[in-house]
């Protein structure tokens, strides 16, 4: 899995191999999307976070999106640091907020089957599950604000 070099915005740079995004600027969001589309049954995956000036949105977004700026009505289910919350657009969220900072490694857990996502903390081991998801394609969404970095990781 790595990021969709077609679906980013323009101020994000994407390393060679797209497994790193890095936002270039110090304003406004900066969305990313991954490049591998789920709907049915589990798929995982992990990100460490570089650095987390501020705001980084971690999580889902409809795979239907034909560019990164298409994402003003369409349904977002992840985690902000910023806030310590989750947003779900009418799904239900459980568990505490797991913490993010610099060089945290974050799983994702997608069970399209189940309509889950589960988002852990691997270095504080805490999570928070997301229930009842729409029925729907899915893919990695990341929301950098100021010059936040994210790699995928193996």
């Amino acid at each position: 899995m790595t990021f969709d070099p077609n679906k980013h915005h323009p101020r994000v740079k994407l390393s060679a191999d797209r497994i790193t995004a890095t936002g270039g600027s110090p304003d406004g969001h900066k969305t990313v999307l991954g490049n591998v589309s789920m709907s049915r049954g589990k798929r995982s995956w992990r990100w460490k976070i570089g650095s987390c000036q501020n705001y980084l949105f971690l999580g889902i977004t409809s795979a239907q999106h034909t560019s990164y700026d298409d994402l003003r009505n369409q349904s977002q289910f992840f985690y902000t640091n910023g806030r310590s919350t989750l947003y779900t657009d009418g799904a239900k969220c459980s568990g505490p907020f797991p913490a993010m900072q610099a060089n945290d490694t974050t799983m994702l857990e997608l069970d399209c089957d189940k309509h889950t996502l589960q988002i852990t903390n691997l270095r504080s081991n805490e999570s928070a599950i997301i229930t009842n998801l729409p029925q729907k394609d899915y893919v990695p969404y990341v929301n950098m604000y100021y010059a936040n970095s994210v790699e995928f990781v193996e």
